[in-house]
């Protein structure tokens, strides 16, 4: 190999090595962004514990990260983290949403929805009286009996998630509730799922979303 092939060869490999070093930052891989997640979930945990009281930050749990590229909108690139409210060991709709720039690193919004009342909840038990299976029921029940739906459909529900929520009702009263989201024959493959909330000691439907694109 002669000296200039042998140049070449050590180019491209010095090249190699510093991309893949600069691909490595805090641990976590970055992608064209100046802010990894790792750094995003850092920056948006510092923030939080700096607006909440200690007692509030006990009640939260991490829930999810998504991260949104909009520049062809000329908007910016952005992560989304969400925070729950857990209040006795449930899970509530109530937590903390924080937008944080995936350039600067800056906190571009805050949202904060805290309005479940404890005491309101303090005697209800928190062991639902009715299973998942038997609210999946109460939805194919329901469902059966609404003309616009009808059995053949129902009888094509899937369950993609069923999980107990502290939930509040159209008239501010908190309910232990079946949160299940679902679809049945229908659906395409990439539409938003439907979904429904029951009441988990009464069976009353609370709710049920089931329009969709």
């Amino acid at each position: 190999m002669n000296r200039n092939k042998v140049m070449i060869v050590a180019g491209i490999l010095l090249f190699l090595i510093v991309a893949a070093m600069l691909s490595f930052s805090h641990g976590t891989i970055l992608s064209r962004n100046n802010i990894s997640e790792k750094m995003a979930m850092e920056i948006a945990d510092q923030y939080v514990q700096s607006r909440l009281s200690p007692d509030e930050i006990k009640a939260l749990e991490f829930e999810e990260i998504y991260y949104y590229d909009r520049s062809d909108q000329g908007l910016p690139k952005v992560y989304k983290i969400n925070y729950k409210r857990m209040i006795r060991g449930i899970q509530s709709l109530n937590g903390v949403q924080l937008r944080v720039d995936a350039d600067t690193g800056d906190v571009s919004t805050y949202r904060k929805s805290w309005s479940i009342d404890e005491d309101e909840i303090a005697l209800i038990d928190t062991k639902p009286s009715i299973s998942s299976s038997e609210a999946a029921k109460i939805i194919t029940d329901y469902m059966t009996n609404e003309p616009t739906i009808g059995k053949d459909k129902a009888d094509t529900v899937k369950i993609i998630s069923s999980e107990l929520y502290w939930k509040e009702d159209n008239n501010e009263t908190v309910h232990l509730a079946w949160g299940i989201k679902f679809r049945d024959s229908t659906f395409a493959y990439d539409d938003y799922p439907a979904e429904a909330w029951i009441d988990a000691h009464s069976g009353e439907m609370l709710l049920f979303a089931y329009a969709r694109d």
